[in-house]
């Protein structure tokens, strides 16, 4: 439904979050027709098959089966790779159901003014989700979240990985099954480490 699905708002919210599952059924946080608003806590994470947000002419979203994001259609993928070896952080044999969604809101008013005088706004809307990955002997704690500001910059990821081991790697990130980017990313055992990434 992802591919096929109007990539408009059905409110005036720019942004929705949006479910598919696995029937094909759509859980979305506003009917696509009645405009009728959901809960994120009614989602049914067992029968998730992909997750994202859709507006403003885009679809954003990752498979539930294998965590793997698809931004407009650009494929995004994420490797820690150690020495000569490969984690795959995404890919992974088992459903990344942890599903995370939620904005950021800024509320401006004058003290001096009348009561009642602020407004609120959406500034950022973010998306994602985390997962325990077991890979070889590693135990990995894994959150990925695509953010997108309101304000005309540009969308990130925003990742953040948990070791139980020190490891001296790199993050890959691929798109379109090439390499887009290598980050330098130490990991100290049971410490997080915390990138930004903007797409290019």
């Amino acid at each position: 439904m992802f591919q096929t699905i109007s990539p408009y708002s059905p409110v005036s919210q720019s942004l929705i979050w949006l479910a598919e599952y696995e029937n094909g059924e759509i859980f979305s946080e506003y009917e696509l027709d009645t405009k009728a608003e959901h809960s994120f806590m009614d989602i049914n994470r067992e029968k998730l098959l992909r997750f994202g947000q859709i507006g403003s002419g885009h679809k954003f979203y990752y498979e539930v089966s294998g965590g793997i994001f698809k931004i407009d259609d650009k494929i995004i993928e994420l490797v820690y790779k150690h020495g000569d070896t490969e984690y795959a952080l995404t890919g992974q044999q088992q459903s990344y159901r942890d599903v995370i969604a939620y904005k950021n809101m800024e509320f401006t008013f004058n003290p001096n003014g009348e009561a009642g005088n602020g407004t609120d706004q959406i500034i950022q809307y973010n998306f994602g989700y985390k997962a325990e990955l077991h890979i070889e002997s590693v135990q990995f704690h894994f959150q990925i979240l695509y953010k997108i500001p309101t304000d005309g910059r540009s969308p990130y990821f925003y990742i953040k990985l948990v070791s139980d081991k020190t490891l001296d790697g790199e993050l890959v990130i691929k798109r379109d099954g090439v390499v887009a980017d290598t980050v330098n990313a130490p990991l100290t055992k049971n410490k997080g480490g915390e990138i930004n990434w903007f797409l290019p």
